[in-house]
């Protein structure tokens, strides 16, 4: 019974890294409503393990981007210190959701991902790209470019504070915000955006398993299989069509959102 259910974690986390990384969404939104609906996790275990997977991920993924140069560090570095009061705080004010509570606000934001991702197709095309970096550039050096420092410290904050009120990592809002709000080119995105969410990550990781949210054998099969995904995608990305991809996930965390708002309503 064991080995089944780590051949199955591992299995949903290989399929949520593949095309999490093929769209450059993470998985965060997936995992949370996933470990709720089919494990019955409260919304505290669910946030906690969903965190954990989260960092090996990026983690995974900032180390390939150091060593290909394609992450600003210094300005990662700063940027990071942004996440601190959502990693420590956040996970504080999660205790305090009860599940109709929360599954309602997940089931919103989750439409909102599908509206997003099916219809504001600019904005996906940039996070796609940013999802099939790894062809591109030759490092952050070799670009020149101004930050707005403060800004980026504001929007990395909220992101960082939604990231662990969710347990969703904040990728897929992450990333077009390096992109449109700071002017960093693409491909430096996205390693830039993973550095920061390893450390946010790390730092929730250590408060949810303090709290005791964090589901360590549910999180690992999980994490392992979405680190052998997202170097999948990285492959496929750009050889499959994106814009079908992101219609049938769009159905799909649909069909989520609306079983969420069910069990939500049915707590009334």
């Amino acid at each position: 019974m064991f080995l089944l259910q780590f051949f199955f974690l591992f299995l949903f986390g290989l399929l949520v890294g593949t095309f999490g990384t093929m769209l450059g969404v993470g998985g965060g939104f997936i995992h949370v409503p996933f470990f709720m609906l089919v494990f019955h996790f409260i919304p505290q275990d669910a946030i906690g393990t969903s965190i954990g997977i989260i960092f090996f991920n990026t983690l995974a993924g900032a180390t390939v981007y150091y060593f290909q140069k394609k992450m600003d560090f210094e300005l990662a570095k700063k940027l990071s210190l942004a996440t601190i009061p959502g990693a420590l705080i956040g996970p504080l004010i999660v205790q305090r959701y009860t599940h109709s509570f929360f599954a309602l606000c997940l089931a919103i934001m989750l439409l909102f991902v599908a509206y997003s991702l099916y219809f504001k197709r600019e904005k996906a095309s940039v996070i796609e790209k940013a999802g099939s970096a790894e062809g591109e550039g030759e490092g952050a050096e070799d670009h020149s470019y101004s930050v707005n420092l403060p800004l980026g410290f504001i929007g990395t904050l909220l992101i960082g504070f939604l990231s662990n009120l969710f347990g969703v990592g904040g990728g897929i809002i992450h990333v077009p915000f390096l992109i449109l709000g700071l002017k960093i080119p693409v491909h430096i995105a996205l390693g830039t955006s993973h550095f920061i969410l390893c450390f946010s990550s790390f730092l929730g990781t250590l408060m949810f398993l303090y709290l005791g949210n964090v589901q360590v054998d549910f999180m690992m099969p999980v994490a392992l299989g979405s680190i052998v995904g997202a170097r999948i995608g990285a492959e496929l990305s750009g050889q499959v069509s994106g814009t079908l991809i992101r219609k049938i996930l769009a159905f799909g965390l649909l069909f989520v959102a609306l079983r969420l708002l069910l069990s939500s309503l049915a707590a009334y």
